[in-house]
């Protein structure tokens, strides 16, 4: 599941990107307005990893997020952004132009003509790439903890549920305005809620 959370927002920043050709194309011929741009484009970006770090919680052991920083700005995450996003239509080799240059005047321009679409693309994209590739560390993920948070945010009204269905045996479930959007069965409560909250997480990540 967590291989397509990146796909519907990256569907709707290659349609601004086709629609506002004109805007990217600026950069490449104006270095005063590239270098303005990259700056700004930059502190933005930084923003939202510090905003990915802080909710999966991983600013509490700082020197692993020192590492996710580095990661989501290095060289081989940006060249995966570039073979998604088709940058290669700006031919950035013939303007001297560096790829990390682009992107960051990239995001600028497209934080301004579309803010949600900014940060849903980077949100999605940072934990598709998170949870894909696999980095050691002792830090446990609370799903509840962060999806109550999401929720919260989306001004969604969930709740849990659960009942004893017979012996050993129980049911989970979590509701969304009304609505069962996960449903489990197994021998522990505590197991269940582990397991649905994980599931209702991706749930989140991947509703439009």
């Amino acid at each position: 599941m967590a291989k397509k959370i990146y796909v519907i927002p990256l569907k709707k920043v290659l349609e601004t990107i086709n629609k506002n050709k004109t805007l990217f194309r600026k950069l490449l011929n104006d270095r005063h307005l590239l270098e303005y741009y990259k700056l700004l484009g930059k502190s933005y970006y930084i923003l939202e990893i510090e905003k990915f770090i802080k909710m999966f919680k991983l600013d509490k052991n700082t020197a692993y997020a020192l590492k996710i920083l580095e990661m989501f700005n290095s060289k081989i995450f940006i060249t995966e952004i570039f073979l998604r996003l088709n940058f290669s239509q700006f031919k950035l080799e013939d303007y001297n132009i560096l790829e990390k240059e682009f992107f960051y005047g990239f995001l600028y321009i497209l934080k301004d003509l579309d803010k949600k679409v900014f940060e849903l693309f980077l949100e999605k994209f940072f934990i598709h790439y998170y949870t894909t590739v696999h980095i050691s560390s002792n830090i446990k993920i609370n799903f509840k903890e962060i999806s109550v948070s999401i929720a919260k945010s989306r001004g969604l009204e969930i709740r849990e549920s659960f009942k004893e269905i017979s012996v050993n045996k129980v049911y989970f479930k979590i509701i969304q305005n009304g609505k069962v959007v996960v449903y489990k069965e197994g021998k522990s409560i505590k197991t269940l809620r582990k397991k649905a909250f994980k599931e209702y997480f991706y749930y989140l990540l991947n509703e439009k």
